[in-house]
C-alpha cells in the first residue's frame, strides 16, 4: 500500500503548534491539495465540512503567505524513460564552487543542485537514461576546473520514492 503523499500533519505533529503560521483547516486543505490538486474548492469544503467561501480564502492567504508557492503535475519520469537516478558528491576548490554549481544548473539531467556541509561540497541529484551517460556525466562534465573528486551512488530501488520523478 502507498503511503499517502501528505506527512506534513505527521511531521509537524510534534512541534509547538502556536510556532507554526497554518492551523489544522490549513494543513487539511495543504494536504487535500497535496494528494490531488485539481480538487475543486466546493469538493474541498464538503471534504473538510466548512464552506467553499473558507476554503477559498484559505488558499488564497496561504499563496500570499507563500505557504502554496504553486500546482503542478507530478510526472513518474522512471515510467516514461526508464531513469537511473544517481547522487553525485563532488568535492570543489572553493574558489571555483559558485562557478561550478552555476554552470551544472544548466545541466539537463539535474533534478537538485544542493550546497552541502561534511567531506564534499556537492550534491547533485540525476536522472540518466543508462549507465553510459552517466558516466560521460562524471568522466566528462565533472573534469573541469576546481573539481578535486566525485562519488557517485546509484539508486537501486526507492522505499519511499520521490514523488516528483517516481523513483
Amino acid at each position: 500500500m502507498r503511503p499517502s503523499r501528505c506527512n506534513i500533519i505527521t511531521r509537524w505533529k510534534s512541534l509547538d503548534r502556536t510556532i507554526l503560521p497554518v492551523d489544522d483547516l490549513d494543513l487539511s486543505i495543504i494536504c487535500a491539495l497535496r494528494e490531488n490538486a485539481r480538487i475543486s474548492n466546493l469538493e474541498l469544503a464538503k471534504k473538510l465540512g466548512v464552506s467553499e467561501a473558507t476554503v477559498r480564502r484559505r488558499i488564497k492567504i496561504l499563496e500570499e503567505k507563500g505557504i502554496i508557492e504553486g500546482y503542478a503535475a507530478l510526472v513518474n519520469c522512471h515510467t516514461v524513460e526508464n531513469s537511473i537516478k544517481a547522487f553525485v558528491y563532488i568535492k570543489v576548490d572553493k574558489r571555483y564552487i559558485e562557478e561550478l554549481a552555476n554552470d551544472l544548473m544548466k545541466e539537463n539531467r539535474l533534478i537538485t543542485l544542493y550546497r552541502i556541509l561534511g567531506e564534499y561540497d556537492l550534491l547533485c541529484e540525476c536522472l540518466f537514461l543508462s549507465m553510459k551517460e552517466l558516466q560521460e556525466f562524471v568522466d566528462k562534465r565533472l573534469k573541469m576546473e576546481g573539481v578535486i573528486s566525485t562519488v557517485t551512488h546509484v539508486v537501486s530501488k526507492a522505499y519511499v520514492p520521490c514523488e516528483w520523478v517516481g523513483l
